[in-house]
């Protein structure tokens, strides 16, 4: 039978359903994703300090209020990174006033490799020697770090955005300026009792007129400097009333390092089925507050990379063949073979099929509006030359002498991009997919590889 409404008999899916949800028109959504997206951009984009990568890769830099994915071979590739791009926003050039590092390594290794980008970054803008440590101790204030050891520490790292930032201090001030207002009000009735005993000390001492040497034994009250007494003690009492210091601003760069090491203790301690609906949710979570959040923060999820050598041994033959890669998670310079040929597998020794892939694969890019992949290569020809001997030679000697030799850059590039660049209007949108420069790290700066770009 079913259920009368006002507004009529109420359907069976609306009995069913716990909330009285209206549908909302596409045009509506547009209208509002359009909105965010003007406003995420007045905030102004988060560079990474390397000029080829910034303004040819991210055709600008990093939107705020989205969450980006850097795979890299060597993770701490991608800790630097992540590190810089904080750095240079903190050092003046930048939207970022507050960031947010969420690590499950030691405290004191990230806070070593943040100092050195400052450092790094103040060095580049020519910032006088004696400034730099001033400097970069005023950057290092204004970050935040939270070290976590798996999935449930970066909830409750998290957890302390999204409440809200004033809530629990103003209750706190309020709860302050009551007590506050109790000592006072305690302080004037005290003040009061002492005046009426006062009053009537007087009175019983003018009663008793006739008893002079009563009047020469008993002093006579001084109200005038009891009061400026009280006067002085009252300012000594205030200072224990002073307010807690303001609490620090939202951030608006979130770096979350090595967050493969978070996945495998995910999927390790927990069902396939329950780390996938968990994982699932940290990524409706994360996006809520990239999206919502006032700061409209960049969500930096730092990843490793996974590489498989294919070896034609008799066991490898014998393995039916696997999926192919998806092309959001290949590099556009390792291609899949022609249709109908198998990966090239050369000789008894270990052949060239090196692929470098992320890390969980489409189960950490389904979190991502960004994902980049930073792999190494060698520089030039000789050094490519020199890898492949390296990777064929059949003594130690050859082997390590070629291994020695080579001269390797790092090549980041981009493999999906679900957003494109906002240029303020509706419709097609430049895509940043396929994209690429090669980069070098000097020090603890990463700078470009190659000064011009060929074709330029």
């Amino acid at each position: 039978m079913e259920e009368a409404t006002a507004h009529g008999p109420r359907t069976a899916s609306q009995a069913s359903s716990h909330f009285a949800l209206e549908p909302i028109s596409a045009s509506v959504l547009a209208d509002r994703e359009a909105r965010r997206r003007d406003a995420a951009t007045a905030l102004g984009l988060c560079r990474t300090g390397c000029a080829d990568l910034d303004d040819y890769v991210l055709l600008g830099g990093f939107e705020r209020g989205t969450i980006v994915g850097l795979s890299a071979e060597d993770e701490e590739m991608g800790v630097k990174l992540g590190l810089q791009t904080l750095a240079h926003s903190l050092c003046g050039e930048g939207s970022v006033t507050t960031g947010l590092v969420i690590t499950p390594k030691p405290a004191s290794t990230i806070l070593a490799g943040l100092r050195d980008a400052v450092r790094a970054e103040l060095k580049h803008r020519d910032i006088a020697q004696p400034e730099v440590a001033s400097r970069t101790r005023e950057c290092l204030e204004r970050v935040m770090l939270s070290c976590v050891f798996d999935l449930d520490g970066l909830w409750e790292a998290l957890a302390d955005l999204d409440r809200p930032a004033d809530s629990g201090t103003t209750q706190g001030t309020r709860d302050e300026d009551d007590q506050g207002q109790d000592e006072e009000d305690q302080g004037q009735e005290t003040d009061k009792g002492e005046q009426a005993k006062m009053v009537v000390d007087e009175i019983g001492d003018s009663q008793d007129d006739e008893d002079d040497e009563l009047l020469d034994a008993q002093p006579q009250p001084q109200p005038q400097l009891e009061s400026k007494q009280q006067e002085e003690q009252q300012p000594q009492s205030q200072p224990r009333r002073q307010r807690k210091p303001d609490p620090p601003s939202l951030p608006g760069l979130i770096i979350i390092t090595h967050f493969s090491a978070l996945l495998t203790s995910l999927f390790t301690h927990r069902e396939k089925s329950a780390a996938h609906a968990a994982l699932q949710l940290l990524g409706s979570h994360l996006r809520d507050l990239a999206r919502n959040l006032a700061s409209s923060p960049l969500v930096l999820l730092l990843n490793s990379t996974s590489s498989s050598v294919a070896a034609a041994t008799e066991k490898t033959k014998m393995k039916p063949a696997t999926a192919p890669l998806d092309a959001t998670l290949r590099s556009i310079f390792n291609p899949p073979p022609p249709p109908g040929y198998a990966p090239h597998i050369a000789g008894p020794g270990p052949g060239p099929g090196r692929r470098s892939k992320p890390s969980f694969g489409l189960v950490f890019a389904q979190l991502l509006d960004l994902h980049l992949l930073c792999t190494r290569i060698p520089r030039t020809r000789e050094d490519a030359e020199a890898a492949v001997t390296a990777l064929h030679g059949h003594s130690a000697e050859v082997t390590s002498a070629a291994a020695v030799a080579v001269d390797s850059v790092w090549l980041v590039e981009v493999l999906l991009d679900d957003l494109g660049v906002w240029e303020g209007r509706k419709g097609a949108r430049r895509d940043r997919e396929q994209r690429w420069t090669a980069v070098d790290v000097e020090g603890a700066r990463i700078r470009v590889a190659f000064q011009e770009r060929e074709g330029e």
